[in-house]
């Protein structure tokens, strides 16, 4: 007889289990998760598509920087937030308004590194590097539709 009751409680516990995880994933299965631009990661994957050429022109620094100019330009425009914060509608999928300015912005900041820093950087290479960037962040969803319309 308690072997029936140790089932039917199991099973009770399961089932109630069930449902309320069940409950939850159907609340906030139309949810969409934020995307999150960490720098380094970017950067990370960045320098692993770099092209050899580009590659052999900037360094690991360099493209936080490229990285970083381009987050100064976003923000200039209103167009970053804290995490969770939402832009309010600003600009449909978080992209720069106009794409030649972000470039003309990251560009004249790489040729007025000063020497002791290095000097300034190769135009074409921070150009490429831009590229791969935006590339980047429409892989992860930060720009761009949604993520089901880009099939």
């Amino acid at each position: 007889m308690i072997w029936v009751l140790v089932a039917v409680g199991v099973l009770l516990v399961v089932a109630i289990g069930l449902l309320a995880v069940g409950g939850a994933v159907h609340r906030t299965e139309g949810e969409l998760v934020p995307a999150v631009f960490e720098v380094h990661d970017a950067v990370d994957w960045i320098a692993e598509r770099l092209p050899e050429e580009a590659a052999s022109r900037l360094t690991y620094d360099d493209v936080v920087l490229v990285a970083g100019w381009w987050l100064e330009y976003v923000d200039a425009q209103g167009l970053a937030s804290e995490y969770g914060q939402d832009l309010g509608g600003a600009q449909a999928g978080g992209a720069p308004a106009d794409d030649e300015a972000a470039v003309d912005h990251v560009v004249a900041r790489a040729l007025d590194v000063p020497e002791e820093q290095g000097g300034a950087l190769d135009p074409v290479a921070v150009v490429v590097a831009l590229d791969l960037l935006g590339v980047y962040l429409r892989e992860m969803g930060a720009i761009g539709g949604p993520v089901g319309d880009r099939d």
